[in-house]
């Protein structure tokens, strides 16, 4: 086992030793540079910072944040106002909502009835003037029983016209309603009860309503003081 220590190395079959490197700035550095542990108010700082800055540029150059990008302006397709795919004509909606607005703005007499009834309403009533309580209103109201009959013909009428088109059934309501107030309106009224005011009232209330008040509570008090007496 000699020859192990023996031997000797040869210089020319040792690896070339490659030059160290020059020190950098950063290796010139101390290690406690490296080692210095981040705070947690300094990722907080930095992101204040950042808003900061966007804001002032924000209000620096406030049109360059509204106004949208010129290649959108120019890449965008401007409409086809004189489209092929309008039809020429009205469509039936708005055909009937022309008639209806034209219809609502005449004023003559054959169009302030209305055209419509609803049934329900009409059997309301009707059976409300059958039951105890409305003959009870009509004869707070009139003083005696009434008939129910004008109601219920208002509600089988109402049934009636269920089975028409939409136009003759509303010709047929407004007709019904013309009747109705020809019949009303041309009859007895409460003028024929109670004289009609000509002139307005003047003079209700004057004087010293004090003394007036006054007045009545003695004459009160000498009333309570005969009635102990007696």
């Amino acid at each position: 086992m000699g020859w192990w220590w023996n031997t000797s190395l040869n210089p020319e079959k040792l690896p070339a030793q490659t030059p160290s490197p020059a020190p950098t700035e950063d290796s010139k550095l101390t290690p406690s540079a490296h080692l210095k542990p981040s705070s947690r108010d300094e990722p907080a700082e930095a992101e204040l910072q950042a808003f900061l800055r966007g804001v002032e540029d924000g209000n620096n150059n406030p049109q360059s944040s509204h106004s949208p990008p010129s290649s959108l302006s120019t890449t965008l397709p401007t409409p086809n106002l004189t489209s092929t795919n309008t039809p020429s004509t009205l469509s039936p909606s708005s055909t009937s909502n022309a008639e209806t607005s034209e219809t609502s703005s005449n004023i003559s007499p054959e169009f302030l009835y209305p055209t419509t009834m609803s049934c329900r309403s009409a059997f309301d009533y009707a059976f409300f003037c059958q039951s105890f309580g409305g003959q009870w209103v009509n004869v707070y109201r009139y003083g005696e029983l009434r008939s129910c009959s004008e109601h219920w013909s208002d509600f089988w009428f109402c049934m009636r016209t269920r089975s028409y088109p939409d136009e003759e059934k509303a010709k047929m309501i407004a007709d019904r309603y013309r009747k109705k107030a020809v019949k009303y309106k041309t009859g007895p009224s409460s003028e024929d009860v109670w004289d009609v005011r000509t002139e307005p009232v003047r003079d209700a209330f004057q004087g010293d309503l004090r003394a007036v008040e006054q007045e009545m509570m003695r004459a009160a008090m000498e009333r309570e003081k005969a009635a102990k007496e007696l």
